[in-house]
Formats: structure tokens, C-alpha cells, sequence
């Protein structure tokens, strides 16, 4: 400790033994010892002109009962002469301590980090999936690691030694590993998510407390009584909030499969699918009640798939439904109302004149990635871009349903700089990066816009 007005400040990096040492010590008083030892050097400092050498002085005067040591930090130590320090406690090695964990039992220090983990997932509220980093900074997973786990295991190898069947991670963002819930652990989060509900977040961490999800009552106040209309909403609003932005759960996988194959099956020239004909498919009806219990296929398919399946509201109540790269079907259906030019560009006067909104620049992002990723010779075409998720999804926040401006004349007005679009075989539409045309189209005819944004560097 220094003094500093009799006030005791501790020292920063001491070893672990002597911050046990000291935190043994009064914190608002000297031991007896203390103050002895305290007026000998202050008598000793004042009766020397300048720094008081107190090492040497040991070395010099009294090293043949004192020894005095540098500790790897390079800090002097004193002891008898002849003594050997403490050792220091044998580290064991992480993959030894792992593997002594109990295989069919969480003991309490260990049960309760898994449950400071899962109270996390259960109050995080960003709409990008959390990260390691953003876990260690909870509070109570905190306190439950220090609680429990030595310095020298990491908390994402323990999770992925001890509840790897829960959580997974996957991909990275900021350098930081993204958690990934399983199909077991969905469940806890929304067990504890529910519980939840009548008690405020923490506060003062990203993509916690703030505004809370669509349809939830804010967090520590008072709310009216819910109606069984508002508590459906509200119930399906959270199933939706706790799937994976950037995925689909394997039960979505079935469905998402069945959907398609039997809408690829029963299309045909002249016939207009509906989906309520889909619902008599046994496929299509085993994975719907395997994942959709209070919410409308409908629903799921417009947010979870709807870059590659398009609904459109019908006669009866009815929804015809098809395949976005087949185009919407001709026959049995009202011709649809072409976007006049004003339309078209009241939607670009919409947009920021001299940038890009935070929807476009991911947009943007996300087709020349699609352009990067492609194999050198392969030709990107609109309807199959418009199939990725990335794309479809960013594509609509940007162009939501009717708005009456075409991806292609987005691309044409907005980044036209840095894309280019060349309409092929009637309808189709490719893009490539701009005066870069892949060799499957030289010759074609016909190019997109030119002037729009150039990609920015910076």
C-alpha cells in the first residue's frame, strides 16, 4: 500500500499471494507493525538527502540475515537469508481441469454460469445475435467466472467442453465469436425470457435494456392487462425474435423444403397455386405442426422465406403463392398495375442525395459480396440473387412490398458506379461489377444504367 493523506490506496499487479496478504490488512488502519515499520522509514527517508536507497542499504548492512530478490515483475522482495520464497501454486493444465469436470452432473458454481449465460440470451435485445465478448461483459457471468473458472480456461472453451450441445459458435463479427442457439437451448431462452418479462434488463450494455422488442411492454413500467388478442401478438412476436437472423432452424429446413417442392410439383402453365390447397400436402402439414404452433404459415413464409416465395393476397381470402425465380404466375390473376416514372422517382427522391441509407449500404454489401463469392466464369443473375437470404432480406427493408422501383433500377440509380446490369434473353437480368462483364455474356447486347455511386474507399 502507499499513503497518500491517510488514505490507503492498494498497489496495482501485485501476486496473488500478496493480494491475499493485503487483503487481509484493516483498510482504514495500520497494524501496530505497520506504523512501526512506517516511522522507521519515513525517520530513515528524512535523514538521507535525496531517495533513500533501502535495497542496497539491505545489501550492504544486513545481507547476511535479509536477501533481497527481483519477482518476475522485476519488484524487489526481502526474506531471511537462506529461505526459499513460497511456490507459487502449480497451474493445471485446462484440458486436465476440463476433463475432471463430473460427465453427468453440473455442480452448483457450474450450474449457476450456465444460468448467468442463459439469463443473458434471455435479455438481450439487439437484432444482431451476440457475441463471446458481449457474454463476458454480463455482470453476473462475470461474478459466476471468477466464481468458477480458473484464469487459464477460457469461457468459450468451457462452453463448448461443458454446453456445447446448446450453444455453438459460428462465424465472427468485430473479432469476436457469435453465439448460435440450438434447438435445445431455444427453449431454455424463452423459458427465461418469459420470466423475465415483469422485471427490467440490465442496464448500460450494448443491445440490452433500451426499447424492447416489437409489441413488448417496456421494461419497468407498469403495463395494462394484456388481452388474449395482445398476448397471441405478443407471444408471436417473441417466437419470431427468438429464431437466428441469419439462418434457418432445421425445422424450418423441412418446412421451407416442403414448401417449394410441392409448390415446384403442382405448377403449371395456366394454373395459379393457392395456399390453401398447400395445406392438404402431408409433407407440407407434418413439418408445419412440427414448428408452427401459434403462428400462420403465411406469416412465416412472407418473414423467414420470403426471398424465395411470394404470397399474394387472392379472391376469398385466398393467397396464391409461387416460386420468385419463376415471376409471378399469368394466368387466373388480375394483371398487376405498372409503377408510372413519378412513382418511381418520388421513391428515389426518398432516398439521401449525397449517401447511402444504413439499409442500401448493407443492400449494397450484400450484392458485391454475392459478386465476390462467384466462381470467375459463373454470370449472377437478379431472380437468383434474389434467392439469398442476405439480399432478399436487405433488399426489402430498403424496397419493401409494392414499392415501384425494380432491384435492377435500384442498382441502376444507386450503384451503378460499382454494378452494372444488362438485361439477357428477354427477361433475365445479370449483374457484374461494373465494365467487368463475365465471358458467358460477350456479345450480348444491351447494358444498364450507368451513372450512379461510386464505391467508397474509405
Amino acid at each position: 500500500f502507499k499513503q497518500h493523506n491517510t488514505k490507503l490506496v492498494p498497489i496495482k499487479n501485485m501476486s496473488q499471494s500478496n493480494g491475499r496478504w493485503f487483503a487481509s490488512l484493516p483498510a482504514d488502519e495500520l497494524l501496530p507493525l505497520e506504523a512501526a515499520l512506517r516511522k522507521v522509514l519515513l525517520k530513515a527517508i528524512d535523514s538521507h538527502p535525496g531517495p533513500f536507497p533501502l535495497v542496497e542499504w539491505i545489501n550492504r548492512r544486513v545481507g547476511g540475515e535479509i536477501e533481497t530478490r527481483n519477482n518476475e515483475r522485476g519488484q524487489a522482495e526481502l526474506f531471511r537469508r537462506g529461505t526459499a520464497p513460497a511456490a507459487a501454486p502449480k497451474e493445471v493444465p485446462k484440458e486436465t481441469w476440463l476433463a475432471g469436470l463430473p460427465p453427468d452432473r453440473f455442480d452448483p458454481p457450474e450450474e449457476a454460469l450456465r444460468e448467468a449465460i442463459f439469463e443473458f440470451l434471455a435479455t438481450w435485445r439487439s437484432p444482431e445475435l451476440a457475441t463471446i465478448r458481449n457474454l463476458s461483459d454480463y455482470p453476473e457471468v462475470q461474478k459466476c467466472k471468477s466464481a468458477f473458472l480458473p484464469k487459464n480456461v477460457p469461457l468459450k472453451d468451457w462452453i463448448e467442453h461443458r454446453i456445447g450441445g446448446e450453444l455453438e459458435f459460428r462465424g465472427t463479427r468485430g473479432g469476436a465469436d457469435v453465439i448460435h442457439l440450438t434447438d435445445a437451448a431455444r427453449a431454455i431462452v424463452m423459458a427465461k425470457f418469459n420470466a423475465m418479462q415483469s422485471r427490467p434488463p440490465p442496464h448500460g450494455m450494448p443491445g440490452m435494456g433500451g426499447p424492447p422488442p416489437p409489441h413488448m411492454p417496456p421494461h419497468g413500467h407498469p403495463q395494462a392487462p394484456l388481452t388474449t388478442s395482445d398476448a397471441r401478438v405478443q407471444d408471436r412476436e417473441a417466437w419470431f425474435a427468438s429464431l437466428p437472423t441469419d439462418e434457418l432452424l432445421p425445422a424450418e429446413l423441412k418446412l421451407r423444403e416442403a414448401v417449394i417442392n410441392w409448390i415446384t410439383d403442382n405448377s403449371r402453365p395456366g394454373k395459379v397455386c393457392q395456399l390453401s390447397e398447400m395445406g392438404s400436402d402431408r409433407y407440407v402439414r407434418s413439418a408445419k405442426q412440427a414448428l408452427l404452433k401459434n403462428v400462420k404459415i403465411a406469416e412465416w413464409i412472407d418473414r423467414r422465406i420470403g426471398g424465395e416465395v411470394e404470397l399474394r393476397p387472392a379472391a376469398n381470402g385466398q393467397h396464391d403463392i409461387w416460386l420468385r425465380s419463376d415471376g409471378p404466375p399469368p394466368a387466373n390473376s388480375k394483371p398487376q398495375k405498372q409503377a408510372t416514372p413519378e412513382e418511381k422517382e418520388k421513391f428515389f427522391d426518398s432516398l439521401p442525395t449525397d449517401s447511402f441509407s444504413p439499409g442500401e449500404e448493407r443492400l449494397r454489401e450484400a450484392l458485391l459480396t454475392y459478386l465476390e463469392r462467384l466462381p470467375s466464369n459463373g454470370v449472377a443473375w437478379i431472380h437468383e440473387a434474389m434467392n439469398q437470404d442476405a439480399i432478399s432480406r436487405t433488399k426489402r427493408d430498403v424496397m419493401p412490398r409494392n414499392c415501384p422501383v425494380k432491384l435492377s433500377e435500384w442498382i441502376d440509380r444507386r450503384i451503378g458506379g460499382e454494378i452494372e446490369t444488362r438485361a439477357v434473353e428477354g427477361a433475365k437480368i445479370a449483374f457484374f461489377p461494373r465494365d467487368q462483364p463475365p465471358a458467358a455474356l460477350s456479345g450480348e447486347g444491351g447494358g444498364g444504367g450507368g451513372g450512379g455511386k461510386r464505391r467508397r474507399t474509405n
